[in-house]
């Protein structure tokens, strides 16, 4: 009876109801002072990158769903300048895992939480004050798009924002740097197709 029971159960589960989708982003940094080399105050790193997310919903309500998500963000690069002058790049790049409840109406509304691991890269001219981090994060990403609801698969496109719950301003070592010059709010577009 048992077995029978789990069969129909499995049977009443979707084959797979999920997402895949392309993020085109623009990351915004914050301004900082590199205090252990000098009182160089570094502009905001502000790059322009793409990720790739796939989520599998683990409840789907029709209305709302939960889903699991993941994404892989590409390598984006920002010139680190103060007064005007190139002195260096940043580069950042990410994988993340999180999950996400989305609203499915008129306008799909999501709000999720997601662990990112970034790898962060600092490059200037002058070799010592390189600098690399791994930093894990917390961040919260709210998206608000529409989808087309067509019966195998409905593509859509949403509005995103993202940000961390928390962030790094201590700069006295290159490795501190580098993780406060990290961006601090994402914002893009993301588009794919549900199924």
């Amino acid at each position: 009876m048992r077995k029978q029971v789990l069969f129909v159960s499995v049977l009443a589960l979707p084959a797979m109801a999920g997402e895949v989708g392309l993020l085109v982003d623009k990351q915004f940094g914050k301004a900082q002072t590199a205090s252990a080399f000098s009182t160089q105050k570094y502009d905001a790193v502000s790059p322009t990158g793409f990720g790739l997310r796939v989520g599998y919903d683990v409840l789907d309500l029709k209305v709302a769903a939960l889903q699991l998500n993941g994404t892989w963000h590409n390598k984006t690069t920002g010139d680190l300048t103060y007064g005007g002058t190139k002195r260096g790049e940043l580069d950042n790049q990410y994988w993340a895992a999180g999950a996400m409840v989305n609203w499915k109406l008129l306008v799909n509304v999501g709000v999720g939480v997601e662990y990112r691991s970034e790898k962060l890269s600092w490059r200037s001219a002058v070799p010592l004050g390189n600098g690399d981090s791994t930093q894990g994060r917390t961040w919260a990403r709210v998206n608000l798009g529409f989808s087309i609801p067509l019966p195998v698969v409905s593509p859509f496109f949403a509005l995103e924002v993202a940000a961390p719950l928390s962030k790094q301003d201590a700069t006295s070592t290159p490795k501190d740097l580098t993780e406060a010059l990290a961006p601090q709010v994402q914002i893009g577009v993301y588009g794919g197709i549900r199924f």
